[in-house]
């Protein structure tokens, strides 16, 4: 073992049949998972099929922000890539050859502490700031965060930065992801959990990442490469950008 990549799912290597990248078709990928409504998730299936090859040497670590139920939702996608670690949660779960390891929830919930007691608060922001008829739901992950699904982005641009100025004095943050409202301590994230993960890791490694959204950009710039497929970048970020292919990944797990 010699790379290690941390690599965002959903937007990043994983899409609905809506968010398929240009380049692909359903015909070309595999069915990931299957959602409640009968649809389909999709991974492009030159891309598993690599992924498998190259995982026998090096080591591929999904990090997202879905629940654990989420996660396992894969199982299709899972049962082909077998990761011998994978975050979700933002972190906040580790999973160890594909089983929970409760004591890393534990050790994150105990040093979360302060900022998990303040959940009231932080929902009382929610409904306060948040205008009732773009929410469809609010939902706890996971004991450790919200997610609010939105019918659509509604309110002023520069809301988030409110809430955020408010949410900082409890040791919160929120960010707008894919429709969604995430709301959750600050210290709940991808960066600070594959570091973590990083120092039981041998020396010697060369760190890769992947990932599409702001919540992922942390993590890029902590790694030796990265690779970004989001559009929402500043050209002075330091964000190496690209769209979304099988030679783009290829060539960054390469390098």
């Amino acid at each position: 073992m010699s790379i290690v990549v941390f690599s965002d799912l959903d937007g990043t290597l994983l899409f609905s049949k809506n968010s398929l990248p240009k380049s692909l078709t359903v015909d070309q990928c595999l069915e990931a998972e299957t959602y409640a409504n009968g649809g389909h998730g999709y991974m492009e299936r030159q891309l598993v099929d690599y992924l498998k090859q190259w995982s026998e040497k090096h080591l591929f670590i999904p990090v997202t922000t879905r629940s654990t139920e989420q996660y396992e939702r894969l199982s299709p996608l899972l049962k082909e890539l077998a990761p011998a670690f994978a975050l979700t949660s933002n972190g906040g779960n580790l999973y160890r050859s594909g089983q929970l390891d409760l004591n890393w929830n534990q050790q994150i919930k105990a040093e979360l502490k302060p900022e998990l007691e303040s959940n009231g608060e932080i929902l009382r922001i929610i409904e306060r700031y948040l205008p009732q008829d773009s929410i469809r739901k609010v939902k706890e992950i996971d004991n450790l965060y919200y997610c609010v699904l939105v019918v659509a982005r509604t309110w002023e641009p520069n809301l988030i930065q409110q809430v955020n100025e408010e949410l900082s004095s409890y040791g919160w943050t929120s960010y707008f992801q894919h429709k969604k409202l995430y709301f959750l301590p600050a210290k709940l994230s991808k960066e600070g959990a594959t570091a973590k993960l990083k120092a039981e890791l041998p020396e010697g490694l060369s760190f890769k990442a992947l990932g599409d959204t702001d919540m992922d950009q942390p993590m890029l710039k902590e790694q030796n490469h990265h690779l970004y497929f989001g559009t929402d970048i500043q050209k002075q970020s330091g964000i190496r950008t690209a769209e979304y292919s099988f030679e783009a990944v290829k060539k960054l797990l390469a390098e």
